[in-house]
């Protein structure tokens, strides 16, 4: 009975728009065919594992109350590239972010952000495989967990 890999992460949202636009325009997730629900919402591919956006009705719980944030889940992490484009974009949207250079403990980069409904989206990032003369992250603006 073997494991093979995340399927999907389902979100939900009180603005399908603004989530939307996070996860398509900023991390470059690629919307796909949804089935007709009875409620708003959006499916985002990135490789082989998907993001279900529930919106409207779908996104309270049973007794009518949004949650927002990662409640027992603390964060999502996603394998990316092109640190430097990721952290300016966030810079031009001025979101407040993180990030960590674990060199030499371990080989990544990353960096910590909120999509809009509170979810800690981390971004990992190989420095050999990013771009020639790309910048490490700024060691003043570092992620500490529990304080983000």
């Amino acid at each position: 009975m073997p494991i093979l890999d995340i399927h999907h992460v389902a979100i939900k949202t009180l603005d399908l728009e603004a989530t939307n636009r996070f996860y398509i325009d900023l991390l470059g997730l690629t919307e796909v065919a949804r089935p007709p629900f009875q409620f708003p919402g959006s499916w985002l591919a990135m490789g082989n594992t998907m993001l279900h956006i529930f919106a409207g009705e779908a996104a309270f719980d049973s007794k009518g109350a949004y949650h927002r944030g990662g409640a027992a889940v603390d964060h999502i992490s996603i394998q990316a590239q092109d640190f430097n484009s990721f952290k300016s974009a966030f810079q031009q949207r001025d979101l407040d972010f993180r990030e960590m250079d674990h060199r030499p403990m371990t080989s990544l980069w990353q960096l910590f952000v909120h999509d809009p409904n509170g979810v800690l989206i981390e971004l990992n990032f190989v420095p050999a495989d990013e771009p020639a003369g790309a910048a490490s992250p700024d060691r003043g603006n570092l992620y500490q967990p529990g304080k983000f």
